[in-house]
């Protein structure tokens, strides 16, 4: 007998539930016309102002940090709406105790759950590639650059998944859990932003004190903080797909940068993606267990 795939049973029946549901199709027909719209908004904003006898397809280049923020705003929103109701629906539905009953470890349960809020995003992405298509075809972008962002994005939707699954896990509500959800992405952005700029601040102030002994401004390691942040290896993508500016130049100006720091900064996109993707898997672990506490709990 062949060798069958083996397939996680709760992706496998979270797949086969959503693929039954006519909502996954009214979505993706949603999403695809709202980010056509833009494109032929930006079309025509173009046009106007190249004039009517002449059109500068190289004005279209701008399309790419359009629909690269759209589509980062979009999977922000959706994911969490998918992921925050993962475990408080089963809960919900009065569904949490069945599954709980089966062999199936609650590590192993998170990462279904994950699997199958991915799914919905690959597909979101996949059949947005003809849309976004338009800014690499006519605004002159590379195709690399645009399966690159794409990669970009189904990073962010792991991060962003992990972390509506861990609250899905804590509170009981689905709403209640995605607004947790948003609120914790908002406040990490928020946070490695202001610790960013202060910190640079504050490097700055004391280096241009009077009598002050360093010879130049260095930003340290304090621009580090900013590698938590799940957007700042997509926005240095797309600093990199635009033009030859990276973040490591934009630190690099604010003054003297060490061997080995300049390194990591070198390596932003890898190195910050590593490191919310452990965060990530912390999450799912943290989700893990709470819901082997919930099951030791109804076995008790």
């Amino acid at each position: 007998m062949k060798n069958r795939i083996h397939m996680n049973p709760i992706l496998k029946k979270e797949l086969m539930v959503g693929s039954r549901s006519i909502k996954m199709s009214f979505a993706i027909m949603g999403i695809n016309a709202f980010l056509t719209l833009i494109v032929v908004l930006v079309i025509i904003s173009t046009n106007a102002m190249g004039g009517v006898m002449s059109y500068d397809y190289s004005s279209l280049s701008s399309l790419f940090p359009i629909l690269g923020c759209t589509e980062c705003g979009l999977i922000s929103l959706i994911v969490p709406i998918i992921t925050s109701g993962s475990i408080s629906g089963e809960r919900e539905r009065q569904t949490l105790d069945i599954m709980l009953t089966t062999p199936v470890s609650p590590l192993y349960i998170a990462f279904g759950k994950l699997g199958s809020a991915m799914m919905v995003v690959m597909m979101y992405m996949i059949t947005s590639i003809p849309v976004m298509a338009i800014a690499f075809v006519l605004g002159g972008m590379s195709w690399f650059a645009l399966f690159g962002l794409i990669a970009m994005l189904l990073y962010l939707g792991i991060y962003v998944g992990s972390v509506g699954i861990f609250c899905s896990s804590v509170v009981k509500k689905s709403v209640m859990a995605t607004i947790l959800t948003i609120a914790i992405g908002v406040g990490i952005i928020v946070v490695t932003s202001v610790i960013f700029y202060a910190g640079l601040a504050i490097k700055a102030y004391q280096a241009n004190l009077p009598g002050s002994a360093a010879p130049s401004f260095s930003p340290g390691a304090v621009p580090l903080v900013m590698m938590l942040n799940p957007y700042s290896p997509i926005f240095d993508f797309m600093l990199r797909a635009m033009s030859s500016a990276s973040i490591y130049d934009i630190i690099k100006e604010t003054g003297n940068i060490s061997i080995t720091l300049g390194n990591l900064y070198k390596y932003w996109i890898p190195v910050s993606i590593i490191c919310n993707l452990l965060i990530s898997f912390g999450f799912l672990k943290l989700a893990a267990r709470n819901i082997a506490v919930t099951r030791n709990r109804k076995r008790k």
